[in-house]
């Protein structure tokens, strides 16, 4: 009986530990949320109920345990093996809560709120933040899980396209969720992190046309587009500052230099604790180091890196299995909302992310919350799903 109540508290105890991510100051403090309040209710019901074992989800631990199995033949650089065991652990815990809890379509469409008020309160106070403290910095940073400019970008992209996928399919509150979400891309913009606003870019269009709204949508995507080029020149100039003279951030550096690693170990990677170990120097010629690099930035380079093509084909037979699962339901009012959440994972990971298998933090909110919401994504008729359900595509 005490197993049975304690398992109960899952559904509400994913949800706290979302809402403390965009709410508490740092990663340690909603991690704690999570190994406190989730990690034993997840526990308590995987020992009375098991989540159907679908070909998704046998990818998805498939790849969590291969990639925690690294440990054992990789090189430790610093004593760290301990907690990337721990870490994969709980990611494995993570998928498996998430593919109980959100197969009830109510704690979905709750979901689903939480990130559309919280991700618009968390950015909106962020760039009020950002108004008044010009000298910390050009780049936006945002609070708890969108601390980080880049990381936090991609995270923020997860509610900002939850609410407009709430705002373009209704019903209710469509205009308040179109709201938060322009708030949001507007905090995205402000971090000048041009991965992520790649990824967000790709996934709005698919967004935009994937619904039985694509014409309205992608009107208001050309009516931006008008806009934009009408803004003065100086703003223009700006963002093409950003996105061009910026340069590079050592990127193809670094990913040359991972090349040349992963061919020394191709086949099963250098483990989850190991490190690279490439310094890069001042771009003006001055002869300073200016960053020590430590993992690819790039989520396919990891792969290869951490795992090798093993861990990389697992990766890509899931991410095929999702893409197979989207096609066949297409028809559904979830297929626009989970296949651009997709989309941002795959674009977002072209200019960073690291181990797959990290403990609570970012990564779970760009990976693992939308594997987790396709692995419980169950069939239903519209009048059962409590999700927004447009009208079906004429």
């Amino acid at each position: 009986m005490r197993v049975t109540s304690l398992a109960s508290w899952l559904p509400e105890a994913l949800l706290l530990f979302f809402a403390s991510a965009f709410v508490l100051p740092n990663q340690s403090a909603y991690a704690l949320i999570f190994y406190l309040a989730c990690l034993p209710p997840i526990l308590a019901s995987l020992t009375t109920t098991r989540p159907p074992l679908t070909t998704p989800l046998a990818l998805a631990l498939a790849l969590i345990l291969f990639s925690g199995a690294t440990l054992l033949w990789g090189h430790d650089d610093g004593h760290r093996s301990f907690r990337f065991a721990w870490d994969s652990f709980n990611t494995l815990c993570f998928v498996l809560g998430m593919a109980l809890a959100f197969r009830d379509p109510a704690l979905r469409r709750r979901l689903a709120t939480l990130l559309t008020w919280l991700g618009g309160l968390n950015a909106g106070f962020a760039i009020l933040v950002g108004a008044f403290h010009h000298g910390a910095g050009p780049r936006l940073h945002g609070w708890g899980a969108t601390s980080h400019p880049i990381l936090g970008a991609s995270v923020m992209t997860v509610a900002y396209l939850t609410a407009l996928w709430r705002g373009l399919a209704g019903p209710g509150h469509r205009l308040a969720s179109l709201g938060a979400a322009a708030v949001m891309a507007g905090f995205i913009l402000l971090t000048e992190s041009r991965g992520p606003l790649l990824a967000a870019s790709v996934a709005t269009l698919f967004l935009c046309a994937a619904g039985p709204w694509r014409l309205r949508a992608l009107s208001a995507l050309a009516a931006c587009a008008v806009i934009w080029l009408l803004l003065p020149a100086s703003v223009q100039h700006h963002a093409e500052t950003v996105i061009v003279q910026r340069g590079a951030s050592h990127r193809f550096e670094i990913w040359r230099y991972t090349a040349r690693i992963i061919a020394e170990r191709p086949l099963f990677g250098h483990g989850l604790a190991d490190n690279l170990h490439l310094d890069v120097f001042d771009p003006q010629g001055r002869g300073f180091i200016t960053e020590h690099i430590t993992f690819p930035h790039d989520l396919y380079l990891s792969l290869l890196f951490y795992s090798g093509a093993a861990g990389l084909l697992l990766f890509a037979a899931l991410a095929a299995s999702f893409a197979a699962q989207l096609w066949r339901r297409r028809d559904e009012g979830e297929f626009p909302w989970l296949g651009a959440l997709g989309l941002n994972v795959l674009f977002a990971g072209l200019t960073d992310l690291g181990q797959v298998t990290k403990g609570p933090g970012p990564l779970w909110f760009i990976l693992w919350v939308p594997a987790g919401l396709m692995l419980s994504w169950r069939p239903r008729s519209d009048a059962a799903q409590g999700c927004p359900v447009p009208p079906p595509a004429p």
